[in-house]
């Protein structure tokens, strides 16, 4: 009877959300990706969606040598701005993909999550980062440029609380457990 009540009410508490998941082709021309991406939120919202997450590193291309030059600060950069009138507009919760950020003189790999009022409700920084070097074949060290985050980022959305990760943190089971324990779905 007991598990029976819990049951009753995990399903009285539990609600649905329609997600967007968005891809874009990134180019070198930050303007142009800032604005495809606020496209894809007006396309989301006109599909009823409730939250719409954009991909890692929209706004800029992917590489070490290019997050100095894209990084900007949060929440006034040029496309922090960008994504903080989109989501009002479409009274929509934005999961802001990533942008470089800068801060002070660090540079994070950064999630911004935007409530439909376009308010700033949270700001994930990428934890793990990423790094190999396969002798002969390859050496990628996103710590040679960035600076990992410290902190893990939740939020709430229809009464569902979804926890934050960006790319190589998923490969940290024990995050996920925190996410889980939390009372968390992973993003």
């Amino acid at each position: 009877m007991v598990l029976m009540n819990i049951a009753k009410q995990i399903v009285r508490t539990m609600s649905t959300f329609r997600l967007s998941l968005v891809q874009l082709e990134v180019h070198e021309v930050k303007t142009k990706n800032i604005e495809k991406a606020v496209s894809y939120i007006s396309s989301a919202k006109k599909q009823n969606a409730d939250i719409v997450a954009l991909p890692e590193c929209f706004n800029s291309p992917y590489g070490i040598q290019y997050f100095p030059k894209y990084a900007e600060h949060i929440p006034d950069g040029e496309t922090s701005v960008a994504l903080s009138k989109a989501a009002k507009e479409n009274n929509i919760y934005v999961v802001g993909g990533t942008i470089p950020e800068r801060d002070g003189d660090k540079l994070f790999n950064t999630c911004t999550i935007w409530g439909p009022n376009g308010t700033l409700i949270a700001k994930h920084r990428k934890i793990h980062l990423f790094d190999i070097d396969i002798p002969d074949k390859i050496t990628f060290r996103e710590s040679d440029s960035l600076s990992s985050g410290n902190s893990l980022t939740m939020f709430e959305v229809k009464n569902c609380k979804i926890g934050i990760g960006i790319c190589y943190d998923i490969r940290f089971e024990e995050m996920a457990r925190i996410y889980r324990n939390k009372g968390t779905v992973t993003n």
